[in-house]
């Protein structure tokens, strides 16, 4: 057995300290440990996965592809809590770069590659702090016209309005697409407010935003560090995790929230329905308009009845539009006996008139 001299002893048990790396810590420094002491409290909003196909009738997922939102929007993933608490204390969003440290493994990546693993475009316009008011808007556009894509009404009054219900039935579903998945909030969803109407006429429009500098800005605000506010996108941050190699096999998952499908049409038609029927139909007034091909008494207006213009029809369920194509025809009806009432005096007053006129 060939002995080893006095200088060689030893060296194949004890490592050298140069050549093992050391662990990094948890935080990139004080502050981002003092962060975590406030928003390892914080509950997680994990976002909610779209089933397109339950949209396609409404040509919801064509609408999302022209904003590269279709794979975006369909993410699915487990929520890992306490990584959301470590990403969001060390997370930095400078110089169109995204910082962060998670499991001791720093994220360093430029904001292009931010948008590819998240299926997203890292081009088209900011509006991340604008509103429907102070929007830039291309040539031909305008506050009036937004609202009217978004209301199917060209009411200037509905310009600064904020509820949600008075939207197409489109622009209401991708509101809670909004709500849920790129500016996510908690509470009620029955107000859009800030850049939301703004977002939701660009998707219309296909007026192309740059929704990664959108969710990377959003990630960096205050605004979600405010007490009582959650932490938003946990499964996108899970998802960003695992498309950069990050092993959470030992990590404690919990489930998302539930997708967004047929089940969610259902219910904002029946809401719909409600709505409808606690507000009964305007009773015409005299002089109105009349259905084509009434009568008309003398001095009244013989123009067309009500009509829904061609966009609004196209934003709203076949359902829907029948109901309200029903309430048309109800008024129709209202006026033609209104005014066969009207053409009947009027009849029965000539024949008076000839009775006493004839000697």
């Amino acid at each position: 057995m060939t002995k080893r001299s006095r200088s060689e002893k030893g060296k194949s048990v004890v490592p050298s300290s140069s050549s093992t790396p050391r662990p990094k810590r948890p935080f990139i420094n004080d502050l981002a440990e003092n962060r975590f002491i406030l928003l390892s409290k914080k509950s997680v909003i994990s976002g909610r996965c779209v089933i397109l196909q339950d949209f396609e009738h409404l040509n919801i997922p064509r609408i999302l592809r022209r904003n590269s939102l279709d794979q975006f929007m369909a993410i699915r993933e487990p929520v890992y809590p306490s990584l959301v608490h470590y990403f969001y204390s060390n997370y930095a969003f400078e110089g169109n770069r995204v910082r962060s440290r998670v499991l001791g493994r720093d994220i360093d990546i430029p904001l292009g590659q931010f948008a590819d693993l998240l299926h997203l475009s890292s081009e088209g316009v900011d509006v991340y702090s604008f509103d429907l008011q102070d929007f830039e808007y291309p040539a031909g556009e305008s506050a009036l016209t937004a609202s009217t894509l978004i209301h199917g009404d060209d009411n200037p009054g509905l310009v600064k309005n904020e509820e949600v219900n008075k939207f197409t039935f489109t622009a209401q579903i991708l509101a809670k697409f909004v709500f849920y998945n790129i500016l996510p909030k908690s509470g009620e969803y029955s107000h859009a407010r800030g850049p939301v109407p703004l977002i939701v006429y660009c998707i219309l429009k296909g007026i192309k935003i740059n929704f990664s500098h959108f969710i990377a800005s959003h990630m960096a605000s205050d605004q979600i560090r405010m007490p009582g506010r959650h932490l938003p996108y946990g499964m996108l941050i899970s998802y960003l995790l695992k498309q950069l190699g990050f092993d959470l096999s030992s990590e404690t998952p919990s489930e998302p929230s539930v997708n967004l499908d047929s089940t969610l049409l259902k219910r904002m038609q029946a809401q719909m329905r409600r709505v409808a029927h606690e507000q009964p139909p305007p009773v015409p007034a005299p002089g109105s308009s009349s259905a084509p091909g009434s009568s008309s008494a003398p001095g009244t207006s013989s123009a067309p009845g009500p009509s829904m213009s061609p966009d609004f029809q196209t934003f709203i369920s076949s359902e829907i539009r029948s109901q309200i194509q029903e309430h048309q025809s109800w008024i129709e009806q209202r006026d033609a006996a209104f005014r066969a009432e009207m053409d009947s005096r009027f009849q029965g007053i000539c024949n008076v008139c000839l009775t006493l006129l004839t000697p």
